[in-house]
């Protein structure tokens, strides 16, 4: 059986964002390191403050006090239980993309991470980084509400996808992002940067045709955040 192509194009987009992050020579940050800076952003506190009113109007009360655990705890809780789960899902999907095949078809890794060198790249990848964040917090958040819901847990969902709220939605940097990178490259002639983004293209198709399809098929939830419920029943979470 092979992954449905919901899974592919999510693993694929978060095996980018892990990737492009990477790139950057001088920092080469880890998942945890990735989430963590994500959910630190303006977005992601965002984001964090409504999972923890929903905790806090979730929680069973009499749990709650047999763990002592207090209800303004649970906030911090749920961004440790992000934290942990978010790196999860980008090690996840890192980990679904077979690494001898996209060797194999993509040999310009040199080449692009030394263009990442070069100013006005570095430049595009300041303007884009709010893009690759938004995207990764709106993959956790929307596969954890959508595990949580399979599951039947007792939580109200938090992405802005599921709620449709608008605050949270004003909140995301991406479309802003966009249309300050369509401008930067629209009046940037740099042949670095035509040519990174051209590599970019390359290395974007090449992880697409590496990612393993032979993988028992699941719901893409339950590929990410299989067994967050026992976090989850730590604070006090139950089922339906």
């Amino acid at each position: 059986m092979t992954f449905p192509r919901l899974a592919i194009a999510t693993i694929l987009m978060l095996a980018q964002a892990l990737s492009a992050a990477r790139a950057q020579p001088q920092t080469q940050p880890e998942p945890a390191t990735l989430v963590r800076e994500g959910l630190a952003s303006a977005y992601g506190t965002a984001l964090i403050a409504e999972l923890g009113k929903n905790l806090r109007s979730s929680a069973d009360p009499a749990c709650l006090a047999s763990k002592a655990i207090a209800a303004d705890q649970l906030e911090a809780r749920g961004l440790a239980l992000m934290t942990k789960w978010g790196a999860r899902m980008m090690e996840t999907s890192d980990s679904l993309i077979d690494k001898k095949v996209y060797a194999e078809k993509f040999t310009a890794g040199a080449e692009l991470t030394k263009l990442q060198a070069d100013g006005n790249v570095k430049r595009y990848l300041v303007i884009a980084q709010p893009i690759r964040q938004a995207k990764m917090l709106d993959t956790m958040f929307e596969q954890f509400d959508r595990y949580v819901s399979i599951k039947r847990l007792k939580l109200a969902p938090t992405s802005p996808a599921a709620t449709g709220n608008e605050a949270l939605l004003r909140m995301n940097p991406a479309d802003a992002a966009e249309d300050l990178l369509d401008k930067f490259v629209a009046a940037n002639k740099s042949t670095a940067v035509k040519r990174y983004l051209a590599l970019a293209e390359q290395d974007s198709a090449a992880r697409a045709a590496a990612i393993r399809k032979d993988q028992p098929q699941q719901p893409v939830p339950v590929i990410f955040y299989q067994g967050v419920e026992s976090d989850l029943d730590a604070i006090c979470i139950s089922r339906r």
